[in-house]
């Protein structure tokens, strides 16, 4: 015996039209998906260290350089000592911004995911892509996001680019429950 939800589900088809398939597609914000500006969130009130990082090895290297050279009476010693300990620093200071860097790159692969969801989104419009994304397009229902400036790319083309009609034909013609019943008739 079938219940009223049981009716409810068997009546709601299982795929999405293509207005909302369209609408999903219009509806992504690429700007979430730059690694560079969720690093810069993520670093917060510690973005001074990278904005400072130049001019402060600068002078490091200058006055460690001058020490040295008054100390020591050997300029090029201190010149190759001094530049060795700021390399030193930078190598630090480097690994430190890598950090941001990775959480950022998992964030924004997050985010992909969130916006293909469990039923996807940009693998629907692989005939409209060029045959360059292929990679793109098979590996993003296995859950591999690593493709992200090429995702970026892909969704940016198919905003811009995409000819609603043909695709609402085409996902008609894989979709024919979804069709309208007067677009078969003769």
């Amino acid at each position: 015996m079938a219940t009223e939800t049981d009716n409810e589900t068997l009546e709601t088809p299982a795929h999405p039209t293509a207005e909302e398939m369209l609408e999903r597609l219009h509806a992504v914000d690429i700007q979430q998906f730059n690694i560079s500006e969720v690093a810069n969130q993520l670093k917060g009130n510690k973005q001074w260290i990278s904005i400072l990082t130049i001019p402060v090895s600068a002078i490091l290297l200058v006055v460690l350089t001058l020490i040295g050279t008054f100390v020591f009476d050997y300029f090029i010693a201190s010149f190759l000592f001094s530049a060795g300990l700021v390399y030193f620093i930078a190598k630090i200071l480097d690994q430190y911004d890598q950090q941001y860097r990775l959480k950022a790159r998992k964030l924004v692969m997050q985010r992909i995911a969130a916006t293909e969801g469990d039923y996807g989104l940009l693998p629907h419009f692989k005939h409209f892509l060029p045959v360059k994304y292929r990679h793109l397009w098979q590996s993003l229902p296995k859950g591999r996001y690593m493709y992200i400036d090429q995702y970026i790319q892909a969704i940016l083309l198919l905003q811009r680019k995409l000819e609603t009609e043909k695709f609402t034909k085409i996902w008609h013609l894989n979709h024919p429950e979804l069709a309208p019943q007067d677009e078969y008739e003769f």
